[in-house]
């Protein structure tokens, strides 16, 4: 398992991720949101700024104003999907190995939550044959909170069974302010899992702490990471502005505890 940083602390002030980006020689997951993000947008400033990154990428697709699911505005599913297939281009031009894409806007109310579903898994199914031609993979994160989580525990297990071309992240968070069994979750997936969002909450808002300063469990998560046996991404996804230093260590430390849990 290998370990990346989520460059979320940076989302306010991109320019300064350089001081990570020169020190850290592991994976980064870059974020899609944010200032730097408006449009119009220089794609191909934003390729040079980490094409010099020698670690492994990945690419956390934007969120905020885009649904694959609304139920009720084709118009918006159609542009969430354009802008989307966007991202999967650019994110293979950069030799990102995933895309992570929420399967809604996770602070909508879910008025038809059946046809929400339909909706988002057509649109998934749609994004997965792209990343399929492009030759990358698409990550489907488990988002939204209580009644706006658009699938449960069992039907986002079963979402990797229906649409074969995309895999699953799952975000510990998330899962837990949901009540959701994540080692068991881990385990299920199998090989459908290609990465997790690492972060801690106090179980009812998602803060986006850092890993063992909240109420998340951490050791039945690491025995069920260390049961997998193919190649999966460990992303720390820390809230805005935590300091590069605390990142850094956390990185190592859990970089070290996944190597010496698959030593034994």
């Amino acid at each position: 398992m290998r370990t990346f940083i989520n460059l979320l602390p940076y989302m306010n002030r991109v320019d300064d991720a350089v001081e990570l980006l020169n020190v850290w020689k592991g994976g980064i997951e870059i974020s899609m949101d944010g200032p730097n993000w408006l449009e119009p947008l220089d794609w191909d400033r934003e390729l040079k700024r980490y094409r010099g990154h020698t670690g492994p990428l990945t690419v956390h697709a934007p969120i905020w104003e885009l649904n694959l699911a609304s139920a009720r505005f084709p118009e918006i599913r159609q542009y969430s999907l354009d802008i989307y297939k966007q991202s999967l281009e650019w994110s293979a031009r950069m030799g990102a190995e995933h895309v992570v894409i929420h399967p809604s806007l996770y602070s909508t109310p879910l008025f038809l939550r059946r046809e929400s579903q339909q909706y988002a898994m057509e649109n998934l199914a749609k994004l997965g044959a792209e990343a399929k031609k492009l030759g990358i993979e698409v990550a489907v994160e488990n988002i939204g909170l209580r009644s706006f989580v658009l699938f449960d525990e069992e039907e986002f297990v079963n979402l990797f069974e229906q649409i074969p071309t995309i895999k699953a992240l799952v975000d510990v968070g998330h899962a837990h302010i949901n009540g959701w069994d994540v080692p068991a979750l881990i385990r299920k997936l199998g090989t459908k899992l290609c990465a997790v969002h690492l972060h801690d909450n106090d179980g009812i808002d998602d803060l986006h702490l850092p890993v063992e300063m909240g109420t998340i469990q951490w050791q039945p998560v690491w025995d069920a990471l260390n049961s997998l046996e193919h190649d999966c991404r460990a992303i720390l996804e820390y809230r805005e502005e935590t300091p590069v230093e605390l990142v850094l260590a956390h990185a190592q430390k859990i970089t070290n505890k996944l190597e010496a849990q698959t030593a034994k």
